[in-house]
């Protein structure tokens, strides 16, 4: 079976985490909608770069531009719209320490080849500065345990997909990379310095391109996955599950 498709941290991880999650999105064509939570980190990161190219430092200012971000996304106001500005003012407080912006959002793609993969593998990075690439991460809320002082829960932070992805980039982008996790009241950093997960990630990508060389047809890969649905990506596109549902339910028959 032959499809247009590149390699890609996200794409991997998500196949890692859930291949009928994967199976959906990449061979039948659904579209995962942005949720909530999605819309406040894309929100955050938009507001944040808009801040920084324009020397904006006022809290006030910066979240009513996230507030107005957020709500052209056609949601509801939510907690995440508040969040998404508060989250923003926490990364214009600590990205500037790295220095000037090189780049935001900067796009690359490389033949597979470099890794033994037929497919070309594509990164895209957040704010880049001269020494290293931040990618910045929203969430509600940073985990810490109460009993110790308050130190972030290692169990949660670093995330293993996120460590994945900037082991990819730095490979890519041939620069250090680290990650900024930021809510509304907390933030927390993280390099990757001593962390190698990048074996992790091209061996997910082989597994891809041996599946996809092996069967004939993507009802063929149906067959191979058992439809489970209590992974996270689940429980943010409601949609999903009925849309697999309907397909597993056709292929099985």
């Amino acid at each position: 079976m032959k499809i247009e498709y590149r390699h890609s941290a996200s794409k991997t991880n998500t196949f890692i985490d859930s291949p009928p999650f994967w199976i959906i999105n990449e061979l039948f064509g659904f579209e995962s909608e942005p949720n909530a939570r999605m819309v406040m980190g894309l929100t955050a990161e938009d507001a944040a770069y808009h801040a920084l190219t324009n020397q904006i430092t006022d809290e006030d200012t910066i979240t009513d531009y996230a507030t107005k971000k957020y709500l052209e996304h056609g949601l509801e106001t939510t907690d995440e719209c508040g969040w998404s500005g508060l989250i923003a003012y926490k990364f214009v407080e600590n990205l500037p320490e790295f220095g000037e912006i090189v780049s935001f959002q900067n796009e690359k793609q490389i033949k597979g080849d470099k890794y033994g993969l037929k497919y070309d593998v594509v990164g895209k990075t957040d704010f880049e500065f001269k020494d290293v690439i931040v990618d910045t991460k929203a969430t509600a809320y940073i985990r810490r345990l109460k009993t110790k002082g308050g130190i972030v829960d290692p169990k949660w932070y670093p995330k293993a997909a996120d460590v994945r992805q900037q082991c990819l980039y730095r490979d890519l982008f041939g620069k250090e990379t680290m990650l900024l996790y930021c809510s509304p009241t907390d933030n927390y950093a993280v390099d990757m310095v001593e962390r190698d997960e990048l074996n992790v990630l091209i061996n997910a990508m082989k597994h891809i391109e041996h599946i996809l060389d092996i069967c004939k047809t993507k009802e063929d890969v149906v067959r191979i996955f058992p439809l489970v649905c209590d992974n996270f990506r689940w429980k943010g596109t409601p949609t999903a599950e009925v849309f697999a549902q309907d397909i597993w339910t056709k292929c099985l028959k």
